[in-house]
């Protein structure tokens, strides 16, 4: 099973933290360095989804009294050692002789590297002084000990800070200020929050996706031994699927490493198929073979040609020819699991004739795109247990479809009920993506809007569908592993290309070095 942590509410993330430091001021200095130099790291990579760093870089820390600003000072040293040259205005909300004895060290720490360029403004300097860009704001203003209302000048501050549209990049420590054991009005709105060490149930709530952002979950020393034990709802390691690249054995053969059989594409979207088809591909699979309807394969072909392609009948009106679960089903006597649904056009009998297929194929089964029906997800409870898994994989419109669940509601004990209905593990797409085996949920922070593009599912569909024909007996580790793999190539994409003008199939060429890059 992939590494994984516990997501507590906030009052067992304090008595956590408390336990684990225990008043010990070497600990929890060891903590802030951790976490600060883990932020630093991430804002440095993150940063470059924009653009290169400037030669001069601006940054403005939101500072409270609490650690979460000495996270921020960290953080900025580190990427002063990095960088360089680095401006850095400190906005303080309380006076300088109120903060945490350790976060009064590492600012000293920051202003001893950075001499004059390290300046501290009052809020009301900050409001009123003539405005520069900023290239990064760090809010490090609360941790988790806030509860509404905001105290009036961290008010002002954050409606300030959150008005303007000068600033490249938002970036929160543990908890965007203004998030807690409720949210108050004003609360920073963040584009990444970075978590070191222990997740923050508020950050995973969807109700709060609007001023989380994406997450970034940090693991960091002494923080790495969590148990999960009697835990529902955890985040599992963005690193998690690295395990994966180890030596293969000398004496291995193609049919080692899985037979996948693909189920997709249409006249009207040929694409689909080839990207499921090079996503199984590139997750290592020894052997795939791609079933299109028609003579649509003979024009695809070229585009993997590593890949078997076998044309399954049609009628005159173009719907899959009952013929077809006989094709499939003889096809799949030699594969290890079966992916369907990218790229299909459904009609009433092309539905019967999947629902025919998916009922009787006896291989672990990844159900996707446009598979994502009641109809074919009922045949898919309905199969026998023998048959092996079955893994769904929708996005939330599709699982609103599905669910009759409104998409920004749907709760992990939704997602958990679901999959214990129809026996199947869910891959809810998203941000984060949640993953369920009808007992707990599963976080994985990894990837970005990169991904919003039409075709990133059906390269994670070919990628989980190799993984689960390699590990038939272990889903919930392939959807994980498939997951946090295919996230990981999407932000190296994104930090080397940018989130704009890629392709989707440029995602691809990231795979590799994503198998081998510890986030």
């Amino acid at each position: 099973m992939p590494t994984c942590y516990p997501v507590l509410s906030i009052d067992r993330a304090r008595a956590y933290e408390a336990e684990v430091l225990a008043s010990d001021t070497e600990k929890t200095r060891l903590a802030m360095l951790n976490a600060g130099r883990a932020i630093g790291r991430g804002i440095l990579a993150d940063y470059q989804e924009i653009r290169d760093w400037p030669e001069l870089p601006r940054i403005l820390v939101l500072a409270g009294k609490g650690l979460n600003s000495g996270d921020a000072f960290v953080a900025c040293v580190a990427m002063q050692e990095t960088l360089g040259d680095l401006q850095v205005q400190v906005v303080m909300t309380e006076d300088e002789s109120k903060l945490n004895p350790l976060a009064v060290e590492a600012l000293g720490t920051l202003r001893a590297a950075l001499g004059t360029d390290c300046e501290t403004l009052s809020v009301e300097t900050c409001i009123e002084s003539v405005a520069e860009p900023y290239d990064v704001v760090i809010d490090g203003l609360y941790g988790h000990g806030f509860r509404p209302p905001l105290r009036a000048a961290a008010a002002d501050l954050l409606r300030h800070v959150n008005s303007r549209t000068d600033i490249a990049m938002r970036v929160a420590v543990d908890l965007p200020s203004g998030l807690g054991t409720g949210i108050d009005e004003n609360c920073f709105v963040s584009d990444i929050t970075y978590i070191p060490g222990v997740a923050k149930a508020p950050c995973f709530d969807p109700v709060n996706a609007h001023v989380v952002g994406r997450l970034r979950f940090l693991e960091i020393p002494p923080f790495l031994e969590q148990s999960t034990e009697n835990h529902r709802h955890l985040v599992v390691s963005s690193s998690c699927h690295t395990g994966l690249n180890i030596l293969r054995r000398a004496q291995s053969d193609k049919r080692n490493y899985g037979h996948c059989l693909v189920i997709a594409g249409s006249t009207a979207m040929p694409g689909a198929a080839i990207m499921a088809t090079q996503g199984a591909l590139h997750a290592g699979a020894g052997l795939v073979t791609t079933c299109t309807g028609g003579d649509l394969s003979a024009g695809i072909v070229a585009a993997a040609p590593e890949a078997m392609w076998r044309s399954l009948p049609l009628t005159n009106n173009g719907d899959l020819d009952a013929d077809a679960v006989r094709m499939v089903l003889t096809t799949a006597e030699k594969c290890q699991a079966a992916l369907i649904g990218p790229g299909l056009v459904l009609s009433r009998s092309t539905v019967l004739v999947l629902n025919r297929i998916v009922r009787e194929l006896r291989l672990p089964l990844v159900v996707d795109a446009s598979a994502l029906v009641p109809e074919i997800v009922e045949a898919v409870a309905s199969r026998h247990i023998s048959s092996g898994p079955a893994v769904v994989t929708p996005h939330m419109g599709e699982f609103s479809r599905l669910s009759g669940i409104a998409p920004g509601s749907v709760t992990n004990e939704h997602l958990v009920e679901y999959s214990r209905k129809y026996r199947v593990h869910t891959v809810l797409k998203g941000s984060p993506t949640r993953i369920s085996d009808g007992r707990g949920c599963y976080s994985a922070a990894v990837g970005g809007p990169v991904l919003a593009r039409g075709g990133a599912g059906d390269i994670l569909a070919g990628m989980l569908v190799t993984l689960l024909a390699q590990s038939p007996r272990d889903p919930l580790e392939a959807a994980i592993n498939a997951v946090c793999w295919h996230g990981a190539a999407a932000d190296l994409l994104a930090r080397e290309r940018g989130a704009i003008a890629v392709r989707t199939t440029d995602l691809l060429d990231f795979l590799a070095d994503a198998l081998r890059t510890c986030f």
